[in-house]
């Protein structure tokens, strides 16, 4: 049985490509780690889901170029494709969206301040209500002072 060195090199072009992709999704993941996600249990499973992705996408390649057999230039030349697009195009989304985010920041502060300033507001408005609610029922008992129906 020969070897079809076409199959090889689909599977090493495929494989850069995956590395490219793999970065994208990385830098997905970033983003989002800057703008909304701080909290380490959350950055865990985000995590694990990239390490699921790229075990599922290399799992694919190989399955599909080189019958379920894994072949070590193809991680290689993904590690390759992933440090190409990291040290290239995702420096430069980094440093966009470094720059989006100084420039966005202040703004969303100052909005989720307003909404925890509308919340509080909010909040106070019914619990101030309630307990209005509370004092106006209990004053008909006489707040709990009156004997009612002269038991002791």
């Amino acid at each position: 049985m020969g070897t079809d060195y076409g199959l090889h090199f689909t599977l090493f072009f495929y494989s850069i490509a995956n590395g490219i992709l793999l970065g994208l999704i990385y830098d997905f993941f970033r983003i989002s780690r800057m703008f909304f996600l701080k909290n380490k249990i959350i950055i865990f499973f985000e995590d694990l889901l990239f390490c699921l992705i790229c075990a599922v996408t290399f799992i694919l390649l190989f399955y599909n170029f080189s019958f379920g057999q894994m072949r070590a230039y193809a991680f290689v030349s993904g590690i390759g494709g992933f440090c190409a697009y990291y040290f290239t195009l995702g420096r430069f989304t980094r440093a966009v969206c470094e720059r989006v985010y100084a420039f966005m920041s202040p703004k969303i502060k100052r909005l989720r301040c307003r909404i925890q300033a509308l919340l509080y507001y909010v909040k106070k408005r019914i619990y101030t209500n309630y307990r209005s609610f509370s004092f106006a029922r209990n004053a008909g008992k006489g707040f709990g002072l009156l004997k009612i129906g002269g038991k002791v």
